[in-house]
């Protein structure tokens, strides 16, 4: 291999492994569990969140991925969830506040239960679907496994 096809190679791969390391600390993808965003997100559905730079994206409507405030346990039955991250749709914006909803509020710990969020617990914006789940299960709140928003 002459020098300049080696270098463009090299250059190449390099260039792929910053856009890799970028996309990383960009971009997460989280598993949803239960069925408190029925019928936009299904329990086992895979989802891309936006975990930086996402504050210009929070606006009514759009989906995030947050904590609870404090005090808020999340159970799924009779023991804590895997994690205490959320899932939930944006209702308003109150006064800096962020007022959060699950799309079926049968099955959602939301801010109907706990008032609005400070905007420093929002971890990121669901910016799409990536896989649909198989089937979807009864029950419990949606959370992303644990670590997996930042």
């Amino acid at each position: 291999m002459d020098r300049p096809t080696l270098l463009i190679t090299a250059g190449s791969f390099v260039a792929l492994g910053v856009a890799v390391l970028v996309a990383r600390a960009l971009l997460q993808v989280v598993g949803v569990n239960g069925d408190s965003m029925t019928p936009t997100y299904q329990d086992g559905d895979q989802i891309l969140v936006l975990r930086r730079g996402f504050r210009r994206r929070l606006r009514v409507g759009a989906v995030v991925v947050c904590l609870p405030p404090a005090g808020i346990r999340i159970t799924a039955g009779d023991v804590d969830a895997a994690t205490q991250l959320m899932v939930k749709r944006v209702a308003a914006l109150p006064s800096g506040q962020v007022y959060v909803l699950g799309d079926a509020p049968r099955h959602s710990l939301d801010s109907r239960a706990f008032g609005a969020l400070p905007p420093d617990l929002v971890r990121g914006v669901v910016i799409r679907r990536l896989r649909a789940a198989l089937g979807s299960s009864p029950g419990g709140h949606d959370v992303a496994p644990r670590g997996q928003v930042g």
